[in-house]
């Protein structure tokens, strides 16, 4: 049986829902600029692009073109500055998006793609960068 098709698309709209559900924690004010999904989706895009310096980039982009790769790429209307993501996520537990750890590895776990990771009798062998390391180990095992 073949391993089921990757696509990034659907990765990210596990991440959507997810963000979806989530309610905002802030008060009602004429001065709540940013909606959250912007800003999580803001911060993720951060991450997977791995660079420093990718929001800025991303202004500008806007600025010269009219388009940004936040914008097409994750959705993302009116990308806050890192100090409003700071502000914004600082207020949502991080379980909140559990469920997107736990629905990714389950569409990795049925499409038979972590087949080849596993070692000693079905046990996972994956690299961990070393934060929440003992957290992690807790909750896979």
């Amino acid at each position: 049986m073949q391993p089921t098709i990757l696509i990034f698309s659907l990765f990210l709209d596990f991440l959507q829902e997810a963000i979806e559900k989530i309610k905002d924690p802030r008060s009602k004010s004429n001065a709540t600029k940013f909606k959250i999904d912007d800003a999580m989706l803001s911060a993720f895009s951060m991450f997977f692009m791995q660079s420093q310096s990718f929001l800025e980039y991303q202004r500008q982009m806007q600025s010269r073109s009219g388009k940004n790769n936040v914008q097409s790429i994750f959705g993302v209307e009116e990308i806050p500055c890192d100090q409003q993501i700071r502000n914004i996520l600082d207020l949502i537990s991080a379980t909140s998006l559990s469920v997107v750890f736990e629905r990714i590895y389950q569409f990795l776990q049925n499409g038979k793609h972590l087949q080849r990771y596993e070692r000693l009798g079905k046990n996972l062998l994956i690299c961990l960068d070393g934060t929440e390391y003992q957290s992690c180990v807790k909750n896979i095992v």
